[in-house]
């Protein structure tokens, strides 16, 4: 066992490209052993394809009962010469299985549209792939016992015939190869029987043996092997004086004596299961086709009606795409213009049919109008952290529990973000549709600059709560817990994980991680909140910066974002990290993916928001208001100054805080002896 731990530690260690890295592949595993593995919605594995050699099935359970999908491998070729392999289920292709597994986990994209299965939960392995190998090679061996009689069947039909001396006035062929000119098409095609379909038409198919012929010579034909030459498929009976046998009683066969047939066959058709208006439904009888174990695919054709997205449809379906041949194959567009043709777009109005493409505005300005802002808790001309406001936030708090400032914090930061409340006036000033798009675009810098902002104030607000409570260390202890309480809410209960990435950031602070008697304090008054930190919301927190989205379960109001902001405004969050591109690899990838679903994210925080659990109370929405907090902490005159002068300041605030409350024991030092 404990080679056999460390061969699979070795297999586990290789790149994350490498489908053998990844514990969810289960190499060669039959169809019924992969079943057998399932126990709930959302598990899931992939193995090989028994029938189709080469390729890839995602087994998995939804709905109390197994499902198979096969990958679809598309070979695109852009130029002569040149080749680029992807993989997809319907919609997007990805350069390999891992990364398209990654997008569907993460995501929680359904694998179909039909069945609707959305995939979670991995089933690993505990054993390499050689082991696998080896009790799929003993198991085929006892299943081929069992069904002995129907792979004899199948042998006799797929098998070459020897044709015997005795009759000499015809060849029996039984099996002829798919063909691609003078050569077989497929390796995998020799000793296989091909459909008629894919075979040379019904007039150039001789049999050489007459069905009904009665054979004088009763007994077995001479084995002999058939030598041939030429480019031409079939073998037309040979005549009587033909030259002579060889020794072994094989026959030469040349395309200059006249044996071969007179016309060159068709090739063999290449038609498309994709649409299926094009060829006869295939059999379903899972005996006959091997494809009927697997659940439908159906390529998706975009069904936006925008101008731009149909251009991009009618190059994508027009791109020179080609399907392996173990799978399903794509017709030139051009060539089959009714099967390709796209959705009828429905009747616009006569004022957008003179739609113009119109520059998206660059911001400059903050969406933080300090002018502008009236508050309700801060006089005038305020001087920075005045002891009274302090003091009526600390009440304004303690009269809410962790989920309705949960609930506030989410609908200020959908309005900075732009996730709810988008008027049309700002969707055409973005370019998009919300900020969760404009972000990743060049022309979001104004906004990506904003998210940082209101993310560290956030943070500096946590701190400034627990290091401004100058009571007891068990109090201090008390407020620990109930922001431990808060992100806890922000995360399962309002879906934000925006602030509560703010949260974990101000708890990790130095100067809050230094306070070893508070943190003790709190593993003793609050231990099962000390376990759900240190378990739990520690360890998730860790998974979101190294840009894994695959531990979000279930719908978000607002992604985790900062990574990527940090990213694009030059402060490389991989940094210090070991992963390297990898890691910055995976947090663009969950960028992308946050962009893709954005109307998700915009309809979930709706839904969130208008759900009527809770009640806004005007004050705590304007002690969550960025505006608020750069003139709590820096007053009416200090707010305005630049960024990096601010957080300079307030970080040594803090750390003189910090130290009055836990002061740095000094060691006395020992006086050096004379010599």
């Amino acid at each position: 066992m404990d080679s056999l731990k460390k061969e699979l530690e070795e297999e586990l260690k290789l790149s994350t490209d490498d489908l053998t890295s990844h514990a969810w592949y289960h190499g060669p595993l039959r169809r019924e052993a992969a079943e057998s593995l399932f126990e709930r919605d959302g598990d899931f594995l992939v193995r090989d394809s028994n029938s189709s050699p080469g390729n890839y099935v995602l087994s998995c359970f939804w709905k109390n009962g197994p499902m198979h999908f096969k990958i679809i491998r598309v070979i695109l070729r852009p130029k002569k010469g040149y080749s680029r392999e992807l993989f997809q289920f319907e919609e997007d292709r990805f350069d390999n299985v891992p990364a398209l597994i990654r997008f569907y986990v993460g995501g929680r994209r359904p694998i179909s549209q039909a069945s609707g299965a959305v995939i979670f939960n991995p089933i690993t392995r505990s054993v390499p792939l050689r082991v696998i190998i080896e009790r799929q090679t003993d198991s085929s061996s006892s299943i081929s016992s069992v069904k002995g009689a129907d792979r004899e069947k199948y042998n006799q039909a797929s098998k070459r015939r020897s044709f015997s001396s005795a009759h000499n006035d015809t060849l029996q062929i039984i099996n002829p190869l798919l063909r691609s000119g003078s050569q077989p098409s497929n390796l995998e095609n020799v000793g296989r029987r091909p459909s008629l379909q894919s075979a040379q038409s019904d007039s150039n198919l001789r049999t050489g043996v007459q069905q009904n012929t009665k054979q004088e010579d009763t007994g077995p034909a001479p084995i002999s092997p058939v030598f041939r030459t030429g480019s031409e498929p079939l073998l037309s009976p040979r005549p009587r004086h033909s030259r002579p046998a060889f020794p072994g009683g094989g026959v030469t066969l040349r395309g200059s004596d006249g044996q071969l047939h007179t016309r060159a066959p068709p090739k063999p058709l290449r038609v498309s299961v994709l649409f299926p208006n094009s060829i006869p439904p295939p059999p379903r009888d899972r005996n006959v086709d091997p494809s009927s174990y697997y659940d439908e695919l159906v390529v998706q054709v975009p069904q936006k009606i925008g101008h731009v997205d149909r251009l991009r449809a009618e190059e994508k379906w027009q791109s020179r795409a080609r399907l392996t041949e173990t799978s399903f194959g794509f017709l030139e567009a051009e060539k089959n213009e009714e099967s390709l043709q796209l959705p009828a777009l429905p009747q616009k109005k006569a004022e957008v049919e003179d739609w113009h493409f119109e520059k998206p505005h660059v911001e400059t300005v903050s969406c933080f109008h300090l002018d502008q802002f009236e508050s309700l808790l801060l006089p005038e001309n305020n001087r920075p952290l005045e002891p009274g406001v302090l003091l009526a936030l600390k009440e304004l708090f303690n009269r809410s529990n962790a989920d309705i400032t949960a609930m506030h914090m989410l609908s200020i930061d959908c309005q900075v973000a732009r996730i709810v409340g988008v008027t049309d006036e700002q969707k055409r000033i973005m370019g998009v549709g919300s900020g969760l798009e404009l972000v990743t675009l060049p022309h979001g810098r104004q906004l990506r600059q904003d998210l940082l902002e209101r993310h560290h104030l956030i943070a500096l607000g946590v701190a400034v709560d627990i290091l401004g409570c100058t009571g007891t260390v068990s109090q201090r202890s008390t407020v620990l817990h109930k922001l431990i309480l808060l992100a806890q809410a922000l995360k399962d209960h309002a879906h934000n994980l925006f602030s509560f990435s703010a949260v974990m950031k101000a708890l990790d602070l130095p100067q809050i991680t230094r306070l070893e008697m508070t943190w003790r304090a709190l593993r003793r008054n609050h231990t099962e909140t000390a376990v759900l930190f240190e378990k739990k919301l520690k360890p998730f927190m860790n998974m979101l910066n190294d840009g894994d989205d695959s531990v979000v379960h279930g719908p978000s109001a607002v992604p985790h974002l900062v990574p990527l902001l940090m990213a694009m405004e030059g402060d490389d969050p991989v940094e210090n990290s070991e992963r390297g591109c990898q890691l910055l690899f995976d947090v663009l990838q969950s960028a992308r993916s946050a962009a893709l679903h954005a109307q998700d994210y915009q309809q979930h925080a709706h839904t969130l928001l208008t759900a009527g659990s809770w009640e806004p109370v005007p004050e705590l929405l304007e002690a969550f208001r960025t505006e608020f907090a750069l003139r709590l902490f820096w007053g009416q005159t200090g707010a305005t100054a630049s960024r990096e002068e601010r957080y300079e300041k307030f970080d040594m605030i803090l750390s003189v805080l910090s130290d009055k409350l836990e002061p740095v024991e000094l060691t006395p030092q020992q006086p050096e002896p004379l010599t």
